[in-house]
């Protein structure tokens, strides 16, 4: 089983700088490398300092495209420009599962975080995120990929 730990926790406003992209699901890889870079080189020329690893949040996903932000966390809050916009990641309870493994297998990570707010008597209040802990490029084996997939949640009414 690729998910390795799951727990609630309270998370703090997160600033971000994003990309919004519509990438049909076999674009998906593609589509969060196009951003990274996008992110990466306006932090740059901007003297914006990058804080950790790469994130993806999924707006929606629809039967034929994903709406997805892909992005960075930065420090304090950062001004966009063009396609590079500021925001935030929700404050408040969250799910946060821990997921070893190929990226291929976060699916199982996200029915283990579902599984787990039906027994908790939670339901998700927003859209969820993945925190990309690994670098694929300093760690060629996906054994030893990590991601973090943050779910906020609601108490159900």
């Amino acid at each position: 089983m690729p998910m390795l730990s799951i727990e609630r926790r309270d998370l703090p406003v997160q600033h971000t700088l994003f990309v919004r992209l519509k990438p049909a699901r076999h674009e998906l890889a593609r589509a969060i490398g196009e951003g990274v870079g996008k992110v990466f080189m306006h932090a740059q020329q901007a003297a914006v300092a990058l804080s950790g690893h790469p994130f993806t949040r999924y707006l929606t996903a629809g039967p034929g495209l994903l709406t997805i932000e892909v992005g960075f966390h930065v420090s304090a809050p950062a001004a966009g420009a063009g396609e590079v916009e500021a925001g935030q990641l929700p404050a408040g309870p969250a799910v946060v599962a821990v997921h070893g493994g190929s990226y291929e297998q976060l699916s199982e990570t996200y029915a283990a975080a579902e599984r787990w707010m039906e027994e908790n008597a939670v339901r998700p209040a927003d859209a969820p995120w993945e925190w990309y802990v690994t670098d694929p490029a300093e760690h060629p084996d996906p054994a030893d990929w990590r991601t973090h997939v943050f779910w906020p949640i609601a108490a159900r009414s």
